[in-house]
């Protein structure tokens, strides 16, 4: 999702007082100043019977979060969505924290497979030395 000089923020999807969230590993002593908070959400869509994924990004500062373990986490019922998928970037000036996608989704896996593989590069001519 993203690549930079800044550490990465972990994350990963759970729930906090039953419900769905985005769990992060930021502390509620570190922020600093200039900070912004930047979720990315790709939602997949079935169109003509393939996938397609659409994002859309929004800033969030740590007031929209709650503590959870001494850590801020995002919680909302979007976050139990099958279809989507979160990336939370930390940006200070033009620096950004390196950052992949947690999601809940399965449907990538279908193209993990050596049949999967195979069809694809059957579509392309094959595979080559």
């Amino acid at each position: 999702m993203s690549d930079g000089t800044l550490p990465v923020v972990k994350q990963e999807l759970g729930e906090v007082d039953g419900v769905a969230a985005l769990l992060t590993d930021l502390k509620t002593c570190e922020s600093e100043e200039g900070e912004r908070l930047l979720l990315y959400t790709a939602v997949q869509h079935i169109e003509n019977n393939l996938p397609r994924v659409r994002f859309s990004m929004r800033e969030i500062t740590r007031f929209d979060m709650t503590v959870a373990d001494g850590r801020f986490v995002l919680k909302g019922e979007e976050f139990a969505d099958e279809m989507k998928g979160w990336a939370l970037v930390r940006v200070i000036g033009d620096r950004c924290s390196p950052q992949g996608i947690v999601t809940r989704c399965t449907l990538y896996e279908q193209y993990t497979t050596e049949e999967a593989l195979e069809t694809a590069a059957d579509s392309y001519g094959g595979l080559t030395e």
